[in-house]
């Protein structure tokens, strides 16, 4: 009986720390050169040093340098599930700052009817506040097409 009395409240302080959150992947690894002591060293000029965080310049992720050793966290969009009938397409802007970059446009058998549109949106809003107005925009001009 006790343990229930533990369980609930970590259930949902877990659920509420989960609001808002983006589903995402993450890869560890060690990038330690001795050319570069003290820094993740993930290419030849990509050197960065303990507790930066740095966009990846091949894709939309985030490497996060931990320590002197060169541990390092990659953290990458992850996948969040299109509603039926519908798919992820391109990238809104793949150059601007992770989880920015991991926005994608929805698209649909047919197009964007309210309920998907309002879907998208609120999936963009998830990676970044700034993109509802840029899905306003986008839907605006899809109409006036």
């Amino acid at each position: 009986m006790c343990w229930r009395l533990l369980v609930l409240p970590l259930l949902a302080t877990l659920l509420c720390l989960g609001v808002g959150q983006v589903a995402s992947w993450q890869a560890v690894g060690n990038y330690h050169n001795d050319a570069n002591p003290g820094k993740c060293t993930i290419t030849e000029t990509l050197i960065i040093a303990p507790g930066e965080k740095v966009k990846s310049p091949d894709s939309c992720a985030e490497i996060d340098c931990h320590n002197e050793a060169g541990d390092v966290t990659i953290t990458g969009c992850g996948s969040t599930g299109a509603p039926d009938g519908c798919e992820w397409g391109d990238y809104v802007d793949e150059q601007a700052a992770f989880p920015e970059c991991c926005a994608r446009y929805l698209n649909c058998v047919g197009g964007l009817n309210n309920e998907t549109q309002s879907y998208q949106q609120h999936i963009w809003e998830m990676f970044s506040p700034n993109l509802k107005h840029a899905a306003t925009q986008a839907v605006a001009g899809a109409e006036k097409q």
